[in-house]
């Protein structure tokens, strides 16, 4: 499961979103992801997917991922996201 798999699931269940994003592994990923790309740029990335356009906020996931704390979050989602 890759990263846009991952949002194409949490778009589809609102209440994994949730679950996800008050996990230890979900608050820290979005810290990583304010430092990365800045909550002004996460803010209109996140707007844009919540109307369809996953298009931002899959690059700063992507870019996230190239890191070596980012990747290790990611593949943790990734395997409760899979359960």
């Amino acid at each position: 499961m890759d990263s846009n798999d991952v949002m194409k699931q949490l778009q589809a269940n609102k209440g994994a979103l949730l679950q996800l994003m008050n996990s230890p592994d979900g608050k820290r990923l979005v810290q990583l992801i304010n430092q990365q790309a800045g909550s002004g740029n996460l803010k209109r990335a996140a707007g844009a997917a919540a109307k369809g356009d996953t298009t931002d906020i899959s690059r700063i996931i992507q870019d996230l991922v190239r890191t070596p704390e980012g990747a290790q979050v990611v593949e943790r989602i990734n395997r409760t996201m899979e359960q």
